[in-house]
């Protein structure tokens, strides 16, 4: 009996290469669509950033600081923005509470607190940005 030379690749070879061959792409495919869902998430936060700094820096050119809290929204972005005398503290032993009396036109210093809250993918995110500035007392 003769043996014929076998060329080509048998059905069972081809049913196994594009069995190993859609696992490989189905583990590519789930890589690109977490970056993407990761790079979406960066770019909501980033974007969240902004909008808490221009709102500080807002707060910051005012010429005059009232003490008090600001609400908005921003497409999906909530924010608030607390502004609030800090109380002046003794900071040496020869200072007493008596010592702490206000006058007209004192400066003093300022909290400013911006929060930006937005839903993400698993729930609702905030970002918290803090600062200080010198502004005159209100008495």
């Amino acid at each position: 009996m003769r043996r014929r030379l076998q060329k080509g690749f048998t059905l069972l070879e081809v049913m196994v290469a594009v069995a190993v061959m859609s696992m490989g792409i189905v583990g590519a495919l789930q890589l690109f669509s977490g970056s993407l869902r990761l790079a979406g998430e960066a770019d909501r936060q980033t974007r969240a950033m902004v909008l808490g700094r221009s709102l500080i820096d807002e707060a910051l050119w005012r010429s005059i600081l009232e003490e008090g809290t600001q609400t908005g929204q921003e497409g999906e972005y909530t924010w608030t923005v607390t502004t609030r005398p800090i109380q002046r503290e003794l900071v040496g032993m020869t200072e007493s509470l008596d010592d702490l009396t206000e006058q007209a036109g004192e400066l003093g210093l300022w909290e400013i607190v911006a929060e930006v809250t937005w839903l993400g993918p698993v729930g609702e995110k905030t970002i918290v940005l803090e600062t200080a500035r010198i502004g005159e007392e209100q008495l």
